[in-house]
């Protein structure tokens, strides 16, 4: 911690819920009992108190004094939840299509008579995950701002230096993470709203939680409990990610001291999974058009389990999810309600009883297995990790909202107990990942996992002809190359680089773009093209009538001459059939803290990479 006072803001944005925390340290050392976590979200219809908030949001119309996100919905509300899980890169083109296709469903394929019957208020929103993101915490803020203000007072609130830490699982991308970091800065978190701001931070969601829940324990259960060198698993299991991380104890005064040991692993096999496991029994039980009564917004033959529910849908969840809170191994059957109308008094032999239907013990195992055996792999995993390096695990630590279920926690037990390890779980499991994060925020001088984080302060582009497209370009630009007869649109901006873009200090982005350039046989082998800076957010498509706003910085020098004209691929035009040559080539830009740099790179007709030229900027 710096001299002085400051104030630290931390964000743990789930899958399923949203905990909001906040300090101001008397000293360097984060103190459990001076962290203030948010509880009061409004007095909005079932909204009420509680340390965190439903991630969920919805743009249907109020009906009362609903707030529309959180608890506060709307009876007929269509909610859109898990936002988070779509920030990150979908992980293979199936899900990119199945997200598409969700959306396009959702929107009934743009037909003009959906469109007439949805008014102004369609139920599925067309906003792309980012912006839903920010929506739902641009809510969540100023009860934040209020609940530092109601403790500070507003005064002293805007004369203290702010620190922002924000938490991500292990495996978040870049692009999730830039997509966070955006969301969480439009909705408020920024120097706008908090002229002081001095650093914001990224910190990994288990980390946190260990610091937090290493100390809690230590205080709770007294001097024997952890010692320095002794090894333990912390498995934050929440509503998407599971992150399983092993740590030893290197200090123990003033404060305890961690080690990371190993390599931390995660997975996407979190309580929301279990919803999604259900959903397909559910449909398998109801047959599709019966399913499609309940969930209008399920796609082809998986539901639609990471974007929107209706409200249908969203009371048998709700139910649902109390049971699976209460779900033991040895529990008894479940009985639910459909609640569409149209579906109350239906009957199919041997599934459907007068709208009622079971949910057996084992069917309700059966959603669980899935998620459970991938935990128990990570957990295994971990302490295979740390006996390979000499040490035993006495302890595993249990936090998330998803460690909070019995069933869970039975099969731990059960699985650990042949290793004589001891499972243990703080009170406040459930808010111990944005309390860490505070701990963490106070000491970042004595944390080297921190990530600080900055966002690129203008763009940079290039210019380039492309492959023409009416939908997409100017027809003042569209014109025929003689050398290819390509259709081609003249002098388009291809940005390398977008203002706002994140800036890691212990991650460089790197992007490629291709391109192609083309020459006769006995015609010149060079190429020269400008980088040009671009200062505000309206960046332009097109150079002709930007070229005024644009301001070039460098210049990418290409020479070719040298090579023979056998390392180059050969084509020819066919219209003419007049033979001509091609250099593919990537236009490579690495982004990191101070400076950017961007390379062109060729692939020869031998496959060879060659770097061509070189040219670093300084972003600052």
């Amino acid at each position: 911690m710096s001299e002085g006072p400051c104030l630290v803001i931390a964000i743990d944005y789930g899958t399923t819920f949203t905990g909001f925390s906040f300090t101001t340290p008397k000293t360097a050392n984060g103190d459990l009992d001076e962290i203030r976590v948010v509880t009061n979200f409004g007095d909005g219809f079932r909204m009420g108190n509680t340390d965190k908030v439903p991630s969920v949001i919805s743009y249907s119309p109020k009906t009362g004094g609903e707030q529309q996100f959180g608890f506060s919905l709307s009876e007929e509300a269509v909610r859109m939840q898990h936002s988070k899980l779509e920030l990150d890169v979908q992980e293979t083109k199936l899900d990119e299509l199945e997200l598409i296709l969700q959306v396009m469903d959702g929107m009934k394929d743009l037909a003009f008579e959906h469109v007439k019957t949805a008014a102004a208020t369609p139920g599925y929103s067309w906003k792309v995950p980012e912006e839903i993101v920010k929506d739902y915490l641009e809510r969540c803020f100023p009860y934040v701002e209020k609940a530092i203000a109601e403790d500070l007072g507003e005064e002293n609130m805007h004369r203290l230096p702010v620190d922002i830490v924000m938490t991500v699982p292990v495996s978040w991308s870049y692009r999730a993470k830039d997509a966070t970091l955006r969301a969480i800065q439009k909705a408020g978190f920024n120097k706008t709203r908090f002229p002081l701001l001095r650093d914001v931070m990224m910190v990994t969601e288990p980390e946190a939680a260990a610091v937090y829940t290493a100390r809690f324990l230590k205080k709770e259960m007294g001097a024997n409990f952890l010692k320095i060198g002794e090894c333990f698993v912390l498995c934050d299991a929440g509503g998407g990610t599971v992150d399983v991380v092993s740590y030893k104890v290197v200090q123990l005064e003033p404060t305890i001291a961690l080690e990371e040991v190993g390599c931390p692993t995660g997975a996407k096999c979190g309580s929301s999974y279990i919803d999604g496991y259900f959903k397909m029994w559910l449909r398998k039980l109801l047959g599709e058009r019966n399913y499609r009564k309940l969930d209008p917004t399920a796609v082809g033959g998986k539901s639609n389990n990471n974007s929107s529910e209706g409200p249908h849908m969203r009371a048998i969840m709700d139910t649902f999810d109390g049971h699976k809170k209460e779900f033991r191994s040895d529990g008894r059957d479940i009985k639910l309600d459909l609640t569409e109308p149209s579906l109350a008094n239906i009957t199919i032999d041997g599934k459907v009883d007068e709208g009622q239907i079971t949910i057996k013990s084992s069917d309700m195992k059966s959603f669980f297995d899935p998620c459970i055996d991938r935990i128990l792999e990570l957990v295994q995993g971990q302490v295979d990790q740390i006996g390979g390096t000499g040490y035993r695990v006495k302890n595993i630590f249990l936090v998330g909202g998803f460690g909070e279920s019995e069933f869970l926690q039975d099969e731990l037990i059960e699985s650990l107990g042949m290793n004589d390890l001891n499972l243990r779980r703080p009170s406040t499991s459930w808010t111990a990942v944005v309390r860490g994060a505070a701990i963490l925020g106070v000491e970042k001088a004595a944390h080297e996992n921190i990530t600080f984080l900055k966002t690129c302060p203008r763009s940079y582009g290039i210019k380039l002809d492309s492959a023409y497209t009416k939908t997409k370009h100017d027809a003042k630009d569209h014109y025929t190359d003689t050398l290819t007869n390509d259709v081609m649109a003249k002098g388009q901006m291809h940005w390398l680089i977008r203002k706002g873009d994140l800036i890691l200090s212990d991650e460089q982005k790197v992007t490629e773009k291709e391109l192609a350039f083309n020459f006769k046989e006995t015609g010149k082998k060079m190429f020269k093209i400008p980088i040009y800076m671009y200062e505000d957010d309206d960046i332009p498509e097109r150079y002709q009538n930007a070229r005024n706003e644009l301001l070039e910085v460098g210049v990418l020098d290409c020479d070719l001459s040298h090579f023979a004209i056998r390392d180059f691929h050969r084509f020819e035009n066919p219209e003419t059939g007049f033979p001509y040559y091609s250099a593919h080539c990537t236009v490579k830009t690495t982004l990191s803290e101070g400076y950017l740099t961007v390379q062109i790179m060729w692939n020869n007709a031998q496959n060879d990479e060659v770097e061509l030229c070189k040219l670093e900027l300084d972003h600052e």
